[in-house]
């Protein structure tokens, strides 16, 4: 499916500035290149769960025009095994690629043969690569970067050739969008969120359990959105006794996340929505040896039951990037979501906060027991947006910022193999690590 958008469609502008009077030419290229980048990582995002494994990319190449620089091709990475963002943009620019400078969100991963980013680029006359983040898989960072410059290509990277403020909002906008490899990357699990509704008073359901609907119907539809970006959607068994959730995203066209249900002791009903694989399979998770006739049960529905012999979400989590996950979506109760929060699994929080207040002393809240007893214990989000959904509000945040796999300094002696070893070149951490006590 060709996703490249050529001048005929109208490029609009990455990202509107005035040249301040106290701003050189080489700053304000730079602030233009920065924009520019920014806008190949806004195209990355549209196909956000569809690329799985790989990253997303996207691609913008713009050029000198007479009415100034001008942007001539740009497209992004549908889905696995379509064309190159790169070579989608190289045909919607055509000729206007001699000279041209060509902008990525991150470094392309692999060199060889005639449909990549580094064929396209030199068949069509690029002159000059800008790229966000170097490519976060050791084995592919620096490769293409080595091998373009060694085609005569120039090549800037942001935060190492490329300075200033706006470079620092595009580079942010370059890591969010493949926050999930760069977490993969560096903590061998898959970018796990935290998503729940609740109340203002902090509920997550009545007392007798009754929740819907907590949320407005506009945030309901983001929680689909926010499916449809994960590779997994997972629960725990309570939720499936009392919800009996469908856990699909509900959008037209949206990516259908596997469905992955934690349960110890595998007391769950035998009807239930999840049980239904004939669209969207089901994973269950459980503790060696529960149920056994029950696991039999399953398996005649089709779903797949894995068992562990020690059975935590740090081991589920090791589990699912054993199998190439990237990302996951937990949509528990309280006591799976304490249990994966203290097992350092949970990377960033979506709370939807509804102007509704229902108290009970008995009514659940999104959180379990975690084991505080002073509020200097609390663990803290960084990075948090604050979005109104009709009369909701979304907070977002990251209980672990996210993680930059670019070494801090640049050892041009050093393979791009060697880095993870270095003893003076770990990889680095966006924002402050929160201290657990």
């Amino acid at each position: 499916m060709a996703m490249a958008m050529s001048m005929a469609m109208g490029f609009a502008t990455p990202m509107k500035f005035k040249a301040s009077a106290i701003m050189n030419n080489s700053e304000q290229h730079h602030a233009l290149d920065a924009s520019y980048v920014k806008r190949a990582a806004e195209l990355s995002d549209l196909s956000a769960g569809f690329t799985a494994p790989h990253p997303n990319f996207g691609c913008v190449i713009a050029k000198n025009s007479s009415v100034g620089n001008k942007v001539f091709g740009e497209g992004y990475l549908y889905a696995q095994g379509t064309k190159p963002a790169e070579v989608q943009a190289v045909e919607a620019a055509g000729e206007y690629c001699r000279g041209a400078t060509a902008y990525v969100n991150m470094e392309p991963g692999h060199c060889d043969g005639d449909n990549t980013s580094l064929s396209a680029f030199i068949k069509a006359g690029i002159s000059r690569v800008v790229i966000g983040i170097r490519h976060p898989l050791q084995h592919l960072r620096g490769n293409a970067i080595q091998a373009l410059q060694s085609e005569g290509l120039q090549v800037d990277v942001l935060g190492e050739d490329i300075q200033g403020v706006f470079m620092e909002d595009a580079l942010k906008s370059c890591l969010v969008v493949n926050a999930p490899l760069l977490y993969r990357s560096a903590f061998q699990v898959p970018f796990s969120v935290l998503k729940y509704a609740m109340t203002l008073d902090g509920k997550i359901a009545t007392s007798s359990g009754h929740s819907l609907w907590i949320s407005s119907k506009k945030s309901r539809s983001r929680v689909f959105d926010l499916r449809g970006r994960s590779d997994a959607v997972i629960v725990g068994g309570n939720t499936v006794r009392k919800d009996d959730p469908r856990l699909t995203p509900r959008n037209g066209g949206a990516h259908l996340p596997t469905r992955i249900v934690m349960s110890q002791t595998l007391e769950l009903p035998e009807v239930a929505n999840l049980w239904d694989v004939r669209d969207v399979p089901t994973i269950v998770v459980t503790q060696r040896g529960a149920r056994r006739s029950f696991q039999k049960f399953l398996a005649s529905k089709g779903v797949e039951v894995v068992e562990f012999d020690i059975f935590n979400p740090k081991k589920v989590v090791e589990h699912l990037y054993d199998r190439g996950y990237l990302s996951v979506l937990w949509e528990c109760g309280g006591t799976l979501s304490s249990s994966a929060i203290l097992s350092s699994v949970i990377h960033k929080v979506h709370a939807f906060v509804a102007p509704k207040i229902i108290g009970g002393r008995n009514a659940p809240s999104p959180v379990g027991e975690l084991g505080m007893v002073e509020m200097t214990q609390a663990l803290e989000l960084s990075d948090i947006s604050y979005e109104q959904i009709e009369s909701d509000v979304l907070i977002s945040g990251y209980l672990q910022p996210i993680p930059d796999l670019t070494p801090s300094t640049i050892d041009p002696t050093l393979s791009p193999y060697e880095y993870d070893s270095h003893p003076t070149l770990s990889p680095k951490i966006i924002g402050e690590r929160n201290t657990r006590t």
